[in-house]
């Protein structure tokens, strides 16, 4: 497949560069031996470890997980079997329910298949930095917008979400359903804000200079609270305070990535206009021009 993608991608002008409040059943873990450590990771001088840097794991070349999130912060939200449309009846909003990512790190490609609240899924490819969705209802395929992509967040990081993350704000090793976890905590008003909430901030401040992230995003919790696998620093649970996400990891499939033929078309296609818009005319000093 790689040997299909990269002549057809790089021959039509692409380049295949890089693509891209505490819960419950959570407690403080006993300290480990003084010079012991979680899954090789050093210790501090309190004996307790410390996670490896960078801090979040890159997921193997292939790999596939699964991001569930609700703004339902109990756990009764984890029941798969629960009616879609009933559940759709109490939110507000159509909200994302989760989204699973396949990744293919040789071939540089990723899906995302994202499912909703009222039961709706929908299904994004990005290729080699490219990324293609689809319309509700199969009305054709557009390439999503530069600010809304995570294209380029996947060229350093498998969990962009968390692109904010420091030592700064780690506060030890603790179980979490019965794993050992490390545990990063830090004041809604003190975190890293994303693009998009700086420009959502920066519009709000027009508006009211004294506006806080909190008063504006309206958080359910003042503290947000990150647990990575002690052993693979992957990932567990995240809880920003306005959306709770779990993380779950699957063994990949056995057959290779390969993205349906009508994405290879279009991206085909809009390359080939593009170029033909950026070839300036023949004529007088131009190209054949003797």
């Amino acid at each position: 497949m790689k040997q299909v993608l990269v002549p057809v991608l790089i021959g039509l002008g692409m380049h295949a560069g890089p693509c891209f409040a505490q819960e419950s059943g959570v407690r403080d873990a006993e300290p480990p031996a003084a010079g012991a450590g979680a899954g090789g990771a050093p210790a501090t001088g309190r004996g307790q470890p410390a996670p490896r840097t960078p801090l979040v794991s890159r997921t193997p070349l292939r790999a596939e997980w699964t991001v569930r999130m609700t703004t339902d912060f109990s756990d009764s939200w984890q029941t798969e079997d629960r009616d879609p449309v009933a559940t759709a009846a109490l939110a507000e909003t159509r909200t994302i329910r989760s989204i699973q990512y396949s990744k293919d790190g040789e071939l540089q490609t990723y899906r995302l298949k994202t499912r909703w609240s009222d039961g709706e899924s929908d299904e994004e490819w990005i290729i080699m930095g490219n990324h293609v969705g689809e319309r509700p209802g199969g009305r054709g395929l557009y390439v999503v917008g530069s600010e809304v992509s995570t294209a380029k967040d996947l060229a350093r990081t498998d969990f962009p979400e968390l692109g904010w993350l420091d030592m700064i704000h780690y506060r030890g090793l603790r179980s979490y359903r019965g794993k050992p976890v490390f545990a990063f905590s830090v004041k809604f008003d003190q975190k890293k804000l994303t693009a998009e909430e700086s420009q959502l901030l920066h519009l709000a401040k027009q508006q009211d200079p004294e506006v806080t992230p909190s008063k504006l995003f309206k958080p359910k919790v003042s503290e947000i609270l990150v647990y990575l696998d002690a052993v693979t620093q992957l990932p567990v649970m995240y809880n920003d305070g306005t959306v709770l996400r779990r993380y779950d990891f699957n063994p990949p499939s056995e057959t290779r990535l390969r993205p349906p033929q009508k994405y290879i078309d279009f991206l085909r296609t809009r390359a080939e206009a593009l170029r033909a818009r950026l070839t300036p005319p023949a004529g007088p000093g131009g190209p054949g021009a003797e």
